[in-house]
């Protein structure tokens, strides 16, 4: 697992604690939202105008609850992770809540590289311009 993947479920375990979810599930709950939030960041990327939304995202220009990127990671967890997990909808109703204060806590998390973000959603054309765009804007901030 990367770094970024890492540390989206080390704030996912840190958030998701409290929820009670059976023993035999709980790695993989924690697992589906740090790829549901890490797929939603791949996807924003790789769409017009998502480097925007990460940057305002990562800068704290947006909040995580409102955000288009947090809204995308709730679904890809509720229809494509929960489903191949099959979930209960009451577990998926306790989680789903959750994603934005696991986004927060891991947008606001010292030691974020913006370099390695970039690195680890694309490895496309698109990656050249975050970083640009990211750090014409950003500076050091990511570091």
């Amino acid at each position: 697992m990367s770094f970024i993947t890492d540390l989206i479920q080390e704030k996912a375990v840190d958030v998701l604690g409290g929820i009670s979810l059976p023993d035999n599930l709980k790695e993989q709950v924690l697992g589906g939202v740090s790829d549901s939030i890490f797929g939603s960041i791949k996807e924003t990327a790789g769409k017009e105008g998502g480097i925007d939304q990460l940057i305002e995202l990562f800068t704290g220009r947006q909040s995580a609850a409102s955000s288009p990127v947090t809204d995308l990671a709730g679904k890809l967890f509720s229809t494509d992770i929960a489903k191949k997990l099959g979930l209960s909808p009451g577990i998926i109703s306790a989680v789903v809540p959750m994603i934005p204060k696991v986004i927060e806590k891991f947008t606001s998390s010292k030691g974020i590289d913006v370099n390695d973000l970039i690195s680890e959603v694309t490895k496309s054309g698109v990656a050249d311009k975050l970083k640009d765009a990211a750090g014409s804007l950003l500076g050091g901030f990511f570091k």
